[in-house]
């Protein structure tokens, strides 16, 4: 038989705070007066929290000087009255700490299947750790937790009176177990105290490092005290979620941009569901219609959810699929998608958009006695808009064009009325930005029937100048207003936070019984696929995480200012780390996506792109010959300072 013993906090169990310091913010919002305003409770606990900082310094050195190198909780209230005066009794607020600290705490999985295994092959387990809390109190909140049992042993450094970081409390267990240091082996996640320690006496020692923040957990919660109570606890969800991954996934390696995906974005996606789907079940939405490709892993996080009275569907769909079929004499609206700033804008780009096959093109070109050289020639504004206007009004190039759409809106119409989108109350869940893709469905929608409701999308942010709700329907956004940052960095929001497992829609055609979507080429790389399919898995795995959990599932809406703001600053102040990982990935800003026009998201800058950059926000003519940035900030992350 060997002895196994374990460090508790942040190896066997850790808390829904991202350190144990910020326990004591909420704490003291606890014991403020009940009848005080909230300015006054938050300054209150403010006060409590140095305060109960201070007297547990105090307390530990007057144990010291005493030849004890660890005071209790109780010796550290008796010491709080020199820092805070508190008409409260010691027991009454060392039982409301112990309280708290037992809400705040859950079970680290990996470690506790560890100990059961160990336990099941006979070895002897204990537990040893530097804490206030004396055992007579920790075990029993121990085993309430599931992670110890009435046979496992117990030393606290406030009860021996010997601490891990001196090494002396390691030779206590030593001497009271009756073994010698090469029959130990220790577990523990402070560096110090816990392996250099232990292996000062002769203790095979095991490093255990995942509850340690990551770069940008720590980036969350802030180095101020006191942490704002939302931070603090997002860094710590974000932790907790990188547990139930590996529970739920077990033998998977970790990603590199885990940080990102559990601090950042799934809480993110969360809270954007969560505003959604009550305000689509308030309103009588009957369906939620989550479209291709940004709204796969929505639709995931909404089906583990499970909002009551709400049918959830997956729309095959893009602007690309949609914008040929809308296209019909009574509307120009479509116009507007054929010649995007920052695109490639030839005349082959411009029909290609129109949904004209490579014999329309060839056709037109014929018809337009122009030059094949011309006809992959890259044009201006002025000169794109031109052929546009060819496109539109000149008889025998609109008789072409409308004769493909019309081909196209046929088998379109016919996807739609099988998806069930000519009745009912239904919505559109998507990224959003212009709502052209919700004007193009509502365009067609109108050439089928007059009396078929108008298009309503949750979205989560529209950009300024986006389509007014006479040309797209109703659009409710998650982060308003309109010229949220969000929408601004849409590009680095579709590729980071709603990556799709499957190439982009390009159409429809009729299958054995029903119409299917088609495809164009997945031009994204096995590291884009891999990174889409770890979000994925990550979103699911933290979804049922908060669906089995009221308290972690009522904190995500009264959170989601803060969630937001770790979203916008992640976009704003990227980490090089994370820049580096993102410059992998390739992304296009035309519609096509055929990844002919792909360039990395982001990329180190030299100076000529910082005068391209000033040149594109002063002329809209230069924009719209300049290839579209993709991701300024993450750009600006990798780059030289002067730049």
């Amino acid at each position: 038989m060997q002895v196994h013993s374990f460090d508790l906090f942040d190896t066997c169990i850790t808390r829904m705070h991202a350190y144990p310091r910020d326990l004591f913010y909420d704490l003291g919002l606890g014991l403020a007066p009940a009848s005080a305003s909230e300015t006054v409770r938050r300054r209150f606990a403010r006060r409590f929290q140095r305060a109960r900082i201070r007297a547990e310094k105090l307390a530990n050195w007057l144990a010291r000087r005493a030849g004890r190198e660890h005071a209790d909780i109780q010796g550290i209230y008796w010491h709080l009255r020199w820092f805070m005066h508190l008409n409260r009794p010691i027991a009454e607020m060392v039982q409301a700490e112990l309280a708290l600290e037992e809400a705040s705490l859950y079970p680290i999985n990996e470690t506790i299947a560890r100990i059961r295994q160990l336990r099941k092959a006979g070895h002897r387990i204990l537990f040893i750790s530097d804490m206030y809390i004396p055992a007579r109190w920790l075990g029993p909140l121990l085993e309430r937790l599931g992670v110890m049992e009435p046979s496992d042993g117990l030393y606290v450094s406030c009860d021996v009176g010997s601490a891990k970081y001196s090494g002396r409390l390691f030779e206590h267990v030593l001497k009271a177990e009756g073994i010698t240091g090469a029959d130990l082996v220790h577990t523990g996640d402070n560096a110090y105290a816990d392996i250099s320690m232990a292996q000062a006496q002769g203790i095979q020692a095991e490093h255990f490092t995942h509850a340690h923040l990551t770069e940008r957990e720590v980036l969350i919660a802030g180095s101020r005290i006191p942490r704002d109570p939302a931070a603090s606890w997002q860094a710590a969800f974000s932790r907790r979620c990188r547990f139930a991954m590996r529970h739920a996934h077990p033998g998977e390696t970790d990603h590199p941009l885990d940080g990102v995906i559990f601090g950042v974005i799934v809480p993110f996606l969360l809270a954007y569901m969560l505003w959604g789907l009550p305000d689509a079940r308030k309103r009588g939405i009957k369906r939620l219609y989550f479209v291709a490709r940004d709204g796969e892993v929505l639709l995931k996080i909404a089906q583990v959810l499970n909002p009551e009275g709400v049918e959830l569907r997956y729309l095959y769909g893009s602007r690309r699929a949609w914008l040929s079929p809308s296209i019909a004499p009574q509307d120009t609206t479509w116009e507007r998608l054929l010649a995007v700033a920052g695109n490639a804008s030839a005349p082959k780009d411009i029909a290609e958009r129109a949904g004209l096959d490579s014999g329309a093109q060839l056709q037109l070109r014929m018809l337009l006695g122009m030059a094949e050289s011309l006809w992959t020639q890259h044009m201006g504004l002025d000169e794109a808009q031109a052929f546009i206007g060819l496109l539109a009004n000149r008889q025998d190039c609109r008789a072409l064009l409308f004769q493909h759409a019309e081909a196209n809106r046929k088998v379109t119409l016919e996807y739609l009325r099988q998806e069930r989108l000519l009745d009912g109350a239904w919505a559109l869940v998507d990224a959003g930005w212009s709502l052209n893709g919700q004007a193009a469905l509502k365009r067609i929608l109108d050439t089928a029937s007059q009396d078929c409701s108008s298009p309503t999308g949750y979205y989560i942010g529209l950009v300024r100048d986006h389509l007014d709700e006479s040309s797209a329907g109703v659009a409710r956004a998650f982060c308003n207003p309109p010229g949220h940052l969000l929408s601004r960095r849409r590009v680095i929001v579709e590729h980071s936070f709603l990556p799709s497992t499957h190439a982009s829609t390009i159409g429809y055609s009729h299958g054995d019984a029903q119409v299917l979507p088609v495809f164009g080429e997945d031009a994204r790389s096995a590291t884009e696929r891999a990174y889409a399919q770890r979000l994925h898995a990550a979103a699911v795995v933290a979804a049922e995480m908060v669906a089995d959990s009221s308290a972690m599932l009522n904190l995500i809406q009264p959170y989601a200012t803060q969630i937001m703001h770790s979203a916008v600053e992640f976009i704003r102040y990227p980490t090089a780390q994370e820049a580096t990982l993102f410059a992998a990935f390739r992304a296009e800003a035309d519609m096509r996506q055929d990844g002919e026009h792909a360039q990395p998201l982001c990329r180190p800058l030299v100076l000529p792109d910082v005068w391209a950059t000033a040149g594109m926000a002063l002329s809209k003519k230069l924009a719209f010959r300049t290839s579209a940035w993709m991701w300024l900030e993450g750009s600006m992350a990798l780059s030289p300072w002067y730049v």
